[in-house]
């Protein structure tokens, strides 16, 4: 994908051709759309399409991105941080995009999602690092994150499965759960030693 963050022509043509991507995946799976079919959607041609992406996957990913990026300004926003106010910042995200998780979901694009994500691991770590009234060491923080974003990422698509059966408050009160026996555990780990 070209560098196009001074161009707004360039920059109307890709959201064309993902917006145009993203209504063709509520009609068929992910596999059979063809990029000609996104640059029609579009109303744009196939030459226009390869003068910004080079494949589907990479307008996805344009997508995907976007949405971390979203998700990291959430994050950014959030005062005395705990596990609990960052799983409703996640919850809530998420949320606000079940369709398109649907459809990630039904087209088994999560692990797609997820591997974004994870590329964002570092950035929410630097947005998180002294909101937190506990800090990790810098030589574990990388596997926290990591086991965090994982659990989270779990529970998410778990809600996914269950065709959403469980409610906003469910999924907090599990994580509440979670972390005070994280933190019950790790307590008493520290008192045995």
């Amino acid at each position: 994908m070209s560098d196009t963050s001074n161009n707004p022509s360039a920059i109307r043509s890709q959201e064309w051709l993902t917006d145009a991507l993203l209504s063709l995946l509520e009609e068929k799976s992910f596999h059979k759309i063809t990029i000609k079919e996104i640059a029609e959607q579009a109303v744009l041609d196939r030459s226009t399409f390869y003068r910004h992406f080079d494949s589907k996957n990479a307008v996805l990913e344009r997508y995907l991105h976007q949405l971390a990026q979203g998700y990291l300004r959430r994050l950014d926003a959030g005062e005395n941080m705990d596990m609990g106010k960052v799983a409703s910042i996640f919850i809530t995200f998420w949320m606000e995009n079940i369709d398109f998780i649907r459809i990630i979901r039904k087209n088994d694009l999560d692990s797609l999602l997820l591997k974004t994500f994870n590329k964002h691991l570092p950035s929410i770590h630097r947005l998180t690092e002294n909101k937190f009234a506990y800090a990790i060491s810098e030589e574990n923080m990388e596997f926290a994150l990591a086991f965090n974003a994982g659990g989270m990422w779990n529970i998410l698509m778990k809600w996914v499965d269950s065709d959403f059966q469980h409610t906003y408050d469910d999924l907090i009160k599990a994580f509440e759960e979670i972390t005070r026996f994280n933190y019950v555990r790790q307590d008493m780990e520290t008192k045995e030693k």
